[in-house]
């Protein structure tokens, strides 16, 4: 490592003394307009570094709009490949409706759909909030429509749920609405 140090020493002074040599036989004149020419083309240099640099950036923003473009657009692609097969039961129910019990195959074909709409649903994240007659009123996950009083259960206590409310991936999107205990 010091051999190479001294190397690279005793080749600078070589070219500063050869420097010095070129420069004493030269016209100051002449030596201020070379230096001139090289401070211009690495001026030149650096501006055009800069301009691939900046043209680099900005190619790398419009990459990411449009990755981030393509995500929001089909985000919902699993969900909406996963709800294929309830509307084809809801035309398969409609389809093979009983003519002398109509009613009847049709409640079976739409509970079948009903229950493979929540396998979807819950598949891509969303849970029901969990809620019982006589649970707290939250108002985190349950919205109060009606008041009542009701002296079998505390204040605040959930008198009748008339919506249910759902999660997805733990964010609430729809409170359960309810009817709460005052007294």
């Amino acid at each position: 490592m010091e051999e190479k140090k001294g190397e690279n020493r005793e080749t600078d002074s070589q070219n500063l003394e050869e420097e010095n040599l070129e420069t004493e036989e030269k016209d100051p004149i002449e030596l201020l307009q070379e230096q001139n020419m090289r401070l211009l083309e690495q001026m030149n240099e650096a501006k055009d570094n800069e301009l691939r640099k900046v043209a680099e950036l900005e190619n790398v923003r419009k990459r990411l709009v449009k990755e981030y473009d393509d995500k929001l657009k089909f985000a919902n692609l699993n969900l909406i490949a996963g709800l294929f097969p309830v509307m084809d039961n809801f035309e398969t129910a409609l389809e093979h409706i009983n003519t002398e019990n109509p009613v009847e195959s049709l409640k079976e074909g739409v509970d079948i759909t009903l229950k493979q709409m929540r396998e979807v649903l819950e598949k891509n994240g969303l849970e029901e909030i969990e809620l019982n007659i006589g649970d707290e009123f939250n108002p985190l996950f349950h919205e109060a429509l009606m008041v009542d009083s009701d002296d079998k259960y505390d204040n605040n206590a959930v008198l009748m749920i008339l919506q249910k409310g759902y999660k997805l991936h733990g964010r609430v999107v729809r409170p359960s609405k309810v009817k709460v205990n005052k007294r």
